[in-house]
């Protein structure tokens, strides 16, 4: 039977920064990954994804500090850039939650009017909005190339990183001595496994009688260009337009790195789905929303989208992650679609976690135990 000291079970971001993380303290690692490295069927894959230092609650400001730092280190390992900074805009009633926020825990913002905002980035609208707010260390997690440099980086460092192996149990020890990992291609004993593998964890973690409410939810976001489809689209913020309640979310970020345009979302208001089944095709009229989205707040960009895709949310009730352990196994799922942006930074918690060091982080609020997650 093959032994190693700690398995990775997925390859998206988390498990790729728990990687790196633990070979870079010289642990031995086994990273698997049920399909092809950096594919399209998670949460972790595309051109960029939202970095944001503000938030509306204190706790999470605190940690996106943390994560830009850890960023800034994976940039300097890899010798690339992979956080491009671009400024980013807050509006509706909860950018005043997030003012709060920031202002507690010493971060800068600056409130705009509608007039001055669309004087920065002519291609928006701002109306009926009283004031948005701006904080200039937002900017795009250029999400591909993230993950592409965690896998050189881990490897290089002693990792080994093994594709197309699905796991199909996670079987702790009696007395939580360690645990075996059955894949296809035989077992893999472990002092360890952490659990990275995102719309997939609730049925492993019931599996091993740790059962908890996850639920994953297919998402849609759209690109689109200015007027001219060949000249570079306009340059704008990250862009969070809060709703309440009931309430749709959107958000947008620019078209950094190789993305094919401006790129707009709806947060959460997706349809629950089964990510071994599907389905998993773009539901056009979710892109008509999105371009009737581009039209009002846009105005700069031509409203017929130039791509549209899907990706898996897992969502918990009440949208914090989930970060824990039991036994010798550890779950990492950053998730409800506000993960990415601490990917580096969670990898060194779900590390410290596997080897059983202080994590630096709210527990109770990250706890498997927590009222909203269970079933």
């Amino acid at each position: 039977m093959e032994r190693v000291d700690v398995v990775v079970i997925g390859a998206g971001v988390m498990g790729s920064a728990a990687t790196l993380a633990l070979a870079e303290r010289g642990v031995q690692t086994l990273l698997l990954e049920q399909f092809e490295l950096t594919h399209a069927r998670g949460s972790s894959h595309g051109t960029g994804r939202i970095f944001r230092i503000s938030y509306p609650e204190a706790p999470y400001v605190r940690l996106t500090r943390r994560a830009l730092g850890a960023w800034r280190s994976l940039e300097e390992a890899a010798g690339e850039p992979l956080v491009v900074t671009t400024g980013g805009l807050d509006a509706g009633p909860v950018a005043e939650d997030c003012a709060r926020a920031l202002e507690a825990c010493g971060e800068a913002f600056e409130w705009l009017s509608p007039g001055d905002a669309e004087e920065r980035y002519p291609a928006m609208s701002f109306d009926g909005f009283e004031r948005v707010l701006y904080q200039a260390d937002a900017g795009v997690c250029l999400a591909d190339r993230i993950l592409a440099a965690m896998i050189r980086l881990a490897r290089a460092a002693g990792a080994e990183v093994r594709d197309r192996t699905p796991v199909l149990a996670v079987r702790p020890d009696d007395g939580d001595e360690g645990v075996t990992v059955v894949t296809a291609e035989g077992d893999i004993r472990a002092r360890v496994a952490i659990v990275t593998a995102g719309a997939w964890a609730g049925e492993m973690l019931s599996n091993v009688g740790m059962p908890i409410a996850l639920e994953p939810v297919l998402q849609h976001v759209s690109y689109y260009r200015g007027a001219d489809r060949d000249a570079p689209p306009p340059a704008v913020p990250t862009f969070i337009e809060w709703g309440l309640g009931a309430e749709l979310s959107w958000y947008s970020l620019g078209a950094e790195g190789s993305a094919q345009g401006v790129k707009v979302g709806a947060h959460v208001g997706g349809r629950p789905v089964d990510p071994r089944d599907g389905p998993f095709e773009v539901d056009p009229a979710r892109v008509l929303d999105h371009q009737e989205y581009v039209r009002r707040r846009f105005p700069g960009l031509d409203p017929n989208a130039v791509l549209a895709e899907t990706c898996l949310y897992t969502m918990t009730r009440d949208q914090d992650f989930v970060l824990d352990r039991q036994g010798p196994v550890v779950l990492g799922s950053p998730c409800s679609g506000h993960g990415f942006k601490f990917g580096m930074l969670i990898g060194e918690v779900l590390v410290d976690l596997a080897l059983g060091q202080a994590a630096g982080l709210p527990a109770e609020r990250f706890a498997l135990g927590r009222a909203a997650l269970r079933r």
